[in-house]
């Protein structure tokens, strides 16, 4: 499905609006209303023929020609009216002929307004929903939109992104599917599109992860420097970066351990004393560690970030497995987070793996 940038959505909303206020507007004044319906007419259809479905769904290719025909019917509705309102063309065609296409217009669009998400989601559930984005559908007449319009703007002074592509990416069962992408021009990155739900996305370059982001609706602004990156504009980036920035400060302490080491050794202090002094700090810096991502997780298990910062988190276990801190995790998170697909079976094979190793029949 070719998907709709930031302008043309604005135009297909905008058109839809411009149809509606046209019609009404016709029944005061016939020249006002004519402008508004054609210029809406040819808005609205236009953007939502470029939505192309391109899958093999037999049911969704006929609901996308019954939508096309809807739009064929709005053109045939504003070419009437203009040829009733400017009095030209046969005499059958200027006998409010505009209005019988244009209810049949919006029949047909509001049926399949309502048809294309529903098959869509039995589509999904047979398991082809990851190569299916519908886009650009709307209610007419409803001013109700199925889709989130999102937009990421950023900068860069890393020299070696100039010119080259990055990659939004997006989770698909154990896969990760490309979401978007944008060529770095002048140290500008922008995306843009539609995503029918809040999700976790991680911006690649070819095979290098530069930083994980929530795309959601709304603008998001990121900065990707030699030595920093960060996202804003939206609270649940906001809030992924400030636990990132502590957790960057917990991993720098951690890695000055090993300096911390050879200060005491240059002190002349011995081994054992030395010992101790680092074994204290580091279980320290290790329980802060937990402590940091356990409540981030079950602050935040309610939204997107909680099952992905898990699957962060576990992704870096030798294999599935239950520790102490994921039993708390476990205890303390809400439904939204026990429910999430991910963590299910995660906890499924971590579960089946304890069993294994207590009867001793895992084998690693």
């Amino acid at each position: 499905m070719k998907e709709l940038n930031s302008v043309q959505n604005t135009i297909f909303r905008l058109g839809g609006i411009l149809l509606l206020c046209g019609t009404c507007a016709y029944l005061f004044h016939q020249m006002t209303g004519m402008i508004l319906f054609v210029t809406g007419v040819l808005g609205f259809t236009t953007m939502q023929m470029l939505c192309r479905y391109e899958g093999q769904d037999i049911t969704l290719l006929r609901l996308r020609r019954q939508q096309l025909l809807s739009d064929v019917c709005f053109l045939l509705s504003a070419a009437a009216m203009t040829a009733q309102v400017l009095e030209f063309g046969p005499l059958w065609a200027r006998r409010n002929l505009w209005i019988l296409l244009l209810v049949i217009g919006c029949v047909l669009q509001l049926y399949t307004a309502f048809r294309i998400p529903s098959e869509w989601e039995k589509l999904k559930r047979r398991g082809g929903g990851r190569h299916l984005l519908l886009t650009g559908i709307a209610v007419l007449l409803c001013g109700s939109c199925a889709t989130q319009q999102y937009n990421v703007t950023g900068t860069t002074n890393v020299s070696m992104l100039e010119g080259n592509t990055l990659y939004l990416k997006t989770f698909a069962g154990d896969s990760l599917n490309n979401l978007d992408s944008c060529r770095v021009q002048h140290g500008r990155i922008s995306f843009s599109g539609v995503l029918d739900s809040t999700q976790i996305v991680l911006v690649y370059m070819d095979n290098a992860i530069e930083m994980p982001m929530v795309l959601e609706e709304g603008p998001i602004s990121l900065t990707i420097d030699e030595y920093h990156r960060n996202v804003t504009g939206s609270p649940l980036n906001d809030t992924l970066y400030n636990f990132i920035r502590l957790k960057r400060k917990l991993d720098r302490e951690m890695d000055d351990l090993q300096r911390l080491e050879t200060k005491l050794i240059l002190d002349g202090m011995d081994e054992e004393e030395r010992h101790e002094i680092l074994l204290a700090k580091s279980q320290r810096l290790m329980e802060a560690n937990d402590k940091l991502i356990t409540t981030f997780i079950v602050q935040n298990s309610e939204n997107v970030l909680g099952p992905g910062v898990f699957m962060f988190m576990t992704s870096a276990l030798p294999f599935p497995q239950l520790t102490p801190q994921i039993e708390e995790i476990m205890f303390r998170a809400k439904p939204y987070f026990k429910n999430n697909t991910y963590v299910k079976s995660y906890m499924e094979a971590a579960r089946q793996n304890m069993e294994k190793i207590h009867t001793g029949q895992y084998e690693d």
